[in-house]
């Protein structure tokens, strides 16, 4: 369903990451604290089981699609999207229903499946899900990619997914921000969660050389980035060591791993720490209280 123009698409099983025992906790959390967020007619924390997002700025400025499959209340998700004020049409489009307010649309194909964003961006999308447009999927750079990422994996599905073609504006802000990623074309990455977590990310840049560089200079910020006290203090430490940098002809690839033990460690640290704050914030506010006339 995602269109082939899109320059940037994310994609997450929402279903595993609500069950993975690195993230089910902060799910719950994120859960148990949006009741007073208006509701858009669904959970998009307990209902929602797949999800992609894709931007297209060759449809228009600021175009994206958002495709969440999963458990909906139609009914709930079309009053919540009439209550802006704004008047919304109905119709049906490529046999979807679709409701359109201004430039917003919200389309549900069957009964697990909710698209919703710019209208040209949505009609996008329903084309490319009857067939009638190209979709990314045939794409020959998103292809590369995700046999670049998939290598030595197996049939292991990723939880969470990401791709990016490059436009001079994201290059141009790359290098304000971090000084690095001038010459870089395309970036991937992936997230596997099973007993442990890993990371694997590929970048394509313009020559062999660049590449080389680039991955040189990962490697030296890491090696940086290795001696400063906050990452021993937290544990980082072997979390670190674990991160792999190779460049292979025009592409840099890099790997992390980190195992649940260390999590655990990790977890224990951040609360000793978090804790020792607390501490020391209430013994600096008890010690001015006393100070006080």
């Amino acid at each position: 369903m995602v269109p082939a123009e899109a320059d940037v698409v994310v994609w997450a099983d929402m279903a595993k990451l609500r069950d993975s025992p690195w993230t089910r906790d902060s799910f719950a959390s994120v859960a148990s604290s949006s009741g007073g967020v208006t509701d858009p007619g669904f959970d998009r924390i307990r209902d929602v089981d797949r999800l992609i997002f894709a931007k297209i700025p060759a449809l228009q400025d600021g175009a994206g699609v958002l495709i969440a499959q999963g458990r909906f209340v139609r009914e709930r998700m079309s009053k919540a999207f009439a209550q802006s004020g704004t008047a919304v049409e109905s119709s049906v489009y490529r046999g979807a229903d679709l409701l359109v307010r201004g430039q917003e649309s919200l389309a549900f194909v069957g009964q697990r499946i909710v698209l919703s964003g710019m209208t040209v961006a949505v009609r996008a999308a329903l084309d490319c899900n009857l067939g009638v447009a190209r979709a990314i999927d045939s794409e020959s750079w998103l292809l590369r990619l995700r046999a670049a990422l998939a290598r030595g994996k197996g049939s292991a599905m990723p939880v969470a997914s990401l791709f990016v073609r490059l436009q001079p504006a994201t290059r141009e802000e790359l290098m304000r921000e971090t000084g690095e990623g001038g010459t870089l074309e395309e970036f991937a990455g992936r997230l596997d969660l099973d007993g442990d977590l890993d990371v694997t990310a590929v970048g394509v840049l313009r020559t062999e050389l660049q590449a080389r560089d680039l991955a040189a200079k990962l490697a030296e910020r890491l090696g940086e980035a290795r001696v400063r006290p906050i990452v021993a203090a937290f544990g980082f430490s072997r979390v670190i060591d674990s991160v792999r940098f190779s460049a292979k002809e025009t592409s840099v690839e890099g790997t992390l791993h980190v195992s649940h033990q260390d999590r655990d460690e990790i977890s224990h640290r951040m609360s000793v720490v978090a804790e020792t704050i607390a501490k020391l914030r209430a013994d600096k506010a008890s010690a001015q209280e006393k100070k006080s006339p």
